[in-house]
C-alpha cells in the first residue's frame, strides 16, 4: 500500500478533508491522493498556485512575506498550508513550494523545497534540499517527501 493509500485511509478513519496548495509540485500531490477508491470523501477542493501573484489572488497572501522571505521559504509554505485549509473548510492544509529546475531562482537553488503541513492548528515545516537531480525526480523525491511525513503528523 503507497503512503498516499494510507494517508487516504487515516483520514477516512477520522473523517478528515484534506487540501492541497501545490506550487512546484503543479497537481501532483493531488493526483496521487486521487488515485486512491472513495478518495471524495476526504477532498473537495485543491489548488495549483504556481506564480507568486496567483499565492497572492488566490491565498492571500501578503506581498509582503514574499519581498522578505522570497517565493521559497518555510514562510510562505506555512502561509499556503493554512491559507488553503481554511479556504477548504479542510481538517489537514499542504503547502508546497520549490524550485525544480533547470534554472535557480532567486534566492532560492535548484532542488530546494518547502513544504508546510497545517493540521489541529499546528503547523509542520520540512525543507529538501535535492542536488544534482533533474526537474521529474525532484518532483517525485517531494511527492513521497509530504506523503511519509504527513502519514507520520497524522499518526503521531
Amino acid at each position: 500500500m503507497s503512503d498516499a493509500s494510507k494517508v487516504a485511509q487515516v483520514l477516512m478513519d477520522y473523517e478528515y478533508k484534506i487540501a492541497f496548495a501545490e506550487s512546484m509540485t503543479g497537481g501532483a500531490l493531488v493526483s496521487e491522493l486521487v488515485k486512491v477508491p472513495n478518495v471524495s470523501r476526504i477532498l473537495d477542493y485543491s489548488v495549483v498556485t504556481y506564480s507568486q501573484e496567483t499565492k497572492e489572488k488566490v491565498l492571500n497572501i501578503p506581498k509582503a512575506l514574499f519581498d522578505v522571505h522570497g517565493i521559497v521559504s518555510k514562510v510562505i509554505a506555512i502561509e499556503m498550508a493554512k491559507s488553503i485549509a481554511s479556504l477548504a473548510s479542510a481538517d489537514v492544509g499542504i503547502g508546497i513550494t520549490g524550485n525544480a529546475g533547470p534554472t535557480a531562482q532567486e534566492n532560492s537553488q535548484v532542488g530546494e523545497v518547502w513544504f508546510s503541513i497545517y493540521y489541529q492548528g499546528e503547523s509542520y515545516s520540512y525543507h529538501l534540499q535535492l542536488k544534482n537531480e533533474c526537474r521529474e525526480t525532484i518532483i517525485e523525491h517531494a511527492k513521497k517527501a509530504v506523503y511519509q511525513m504527513l502519514l507520520k503528523v497524522l499518526t503521531k
